[in-house]
């Protein structure tokens, strides 16, 4: 039997290499995203407890102009919450192109082991049907040569 030997081979490892090296991309834009998004979580959660205790102090009583230092600072902590969710969108929209490289080039590797798998059958028939020739010439060649033999004999 000859060796089965797939054409797009070279192709198929190319592409198993970029699969793994678009993972480990995947796997780094998804802890970028929950990264970004942790701060952007630890950002609100501190501008929360700080409106808390404001509202605590104000109580109590406070000048205006600490009023209006306190104001100017949750402003401040509201851009900061603002560019901290611009870079979280980001993240999630590297990663979400990283998911689709990923899902495109294992469409693609699946692909070719279905035509792996075609090919190989083509193969093992032809080589079925090539081995059935080959036996088919053998025992048509001892029958002939049989009967010559038998013609010999009786002459």
């Amino acid at each position: 039997m000859r060796k089965f030997v797939f054409s797009l081979y070279p192709l198929y490892q190319l592409k198993k290499t970029m699969k793994d090296k678009l993972q480990a991309e995947y796997s780094a834009a998804e802890a970028a995203l929950a990264e970004k998004t942790r701060i952007r979580d630890s950002l609100k959660k501190k501008l929360q407890e700080e409106r808390r205790a404001f509202e605590a102090k104000i109580k109590q009583g406070m000048t205006i102009s600490k009023i209006k230092l306190y104001l100017l600072h949750f402003e401040e902590m509201q851009e900061r919450i603002k560019l901290a969710q611009k870079e979280v969108n980001l993240a999630q929209m590297e990663v979400n192109r990283k998911k689709a490289e990923l899902i495109a080039v294992h469409k693609e590797i699946k692909t070719l082991e279905k035509l792996y798998q075609k090919q190989y059958a083509e193969h093992v028939k032809e080589e079925e049907k090539r081995e059935y020739k080959i036996l088919e010439d053998v025992v048509s060649f001892n029958i002939s040569g049989g009967e010559a033999q038998n013609a010999n004999a009786l002459s």
